[in-house]
C-alpha cells in the first residue's frame, strides 16, 4: 500500500495549483513522485519542485517573493 496519491488525484491537485498561479505551469516528475513547475517566458526560466503539490506552492511563493 502506498500514501501517495494516485495518479487522477495528484493530476487534479497540479491542475488546481496552475488555476492558483496564473502563469505557472506545472507536471508531474517521472521518478520519486517529484512534481515540476515553470513560468514559461521567463528570463532566467524559473523552474521549481517539491515532492507534493502543497510543497510546489511554497516553492512557487518564495520564487514569487524572490523575483519581485
Amino acid at each position: 500500500m502506498s500514501a501517495e496519491p494516485n495518479d487522477d488525484e495528484r493530476a487534479h491537485a497540479l491542475a488546481e495549483v496552475e488555476r492558483d498561479y496564473p502563469g505557472w505551469h506545472t507536471w508531474p516528475g517521472v521518478l520519486g513522485g517529484v512534481v515540476y513547475a515553470r513560468r514559461p517566458r521567463s528570463s532566467p526560466p524559473l523552474v521549481v519542485r517539491a515532492v507534493s503539490p502543497a510543497g510546489l506552492r511554497q516553492a512557487i511563493e518564495v520564487a514569487e517573493a524572490e523575483r519581485g
